[in-house]
């Protein structure tokens, strides 16, 4: 993935009026679950209440993003009452969001309908700084993907079936990088 190609999943960030602003580009994928973790993790521990994820260019998620949000709304929820929005949503993206239960968990909006409160912090779009994916160890990959999982069964619990086996194979996997901590295998 290099930083020219412009089909790489990537996030834009800033800090706008005490709102914590992302902008997915491409997919939300456990490639830049991470990243994204981070940085609303670190939103949460300045007192933002509010991180805006503007999926005006995301054309999906997968689960471990969408798990990686959901602990986010948690955490924001019980550390700060603070909310996470997602605005600029497709038809497709407010499927995926809907389907495990995050429109319950999350404010989300449609393309067009986005909140007249973010349309100063939808509108630093030139002063978006990327945020570049760290490189993580199997172990520490496996254990975003785990958690974010676990979160996503928080959610609801029809999720539980849904990712069982997910679960039970990130398990075995950090028992693995355990085994072997050049965290070499099965990469």
């Amino acid at each position: 993935m290099q930083n020219g190609d412009r089909s790489a999943d990537q996030l834009k960030v800033a800090i706008h009026d005490d709102v914590a602003y992302v902008r997915l580009l491409n997919r939300g994928s456990f490639k830049v679950s991470k990243a994204m973790k981070q940085f609303g993790l670190s939103a949460i521990e300045r007192g933002l209440d509010t991180i805006v994820v503007d999926l005006s260019d995301c054309v999906g998620m997968d689960s471990t993003f969408m798990g990686v949000m959901a602990g986010l709304a948690f955490r924001m929820n019980k550390e700060n009452q603070g909310r996470l929005y997602m605005v600029n949503l497709s038809p497709r993206t407010r499927g995926l969001l809907s389907t495990l239960g995050l429109d319950q968990l999350v404010d989300t909006h449609m393309a067009g309908s986005t909140p007249p409160q973010f349309e100063a912090v939808l509108a630093v779009g030139d002063k978006l700084q990327e945020l570049n994916a760290e490189e993580s160890s199997r172990r520490e990959t496996a254990e975003m993907m785990l958690e974010a999982h676990e979160d996503l069964v928080d959610v609801t619990p029809e999720n539980l079936p849904r990712f069982k086996d997910v679960l039970t194979f990130l398990r075995e996997d950090i028992k693995k990088a355990d085994a072997d901590p050049d965290g070499q295998a099965g990469d």
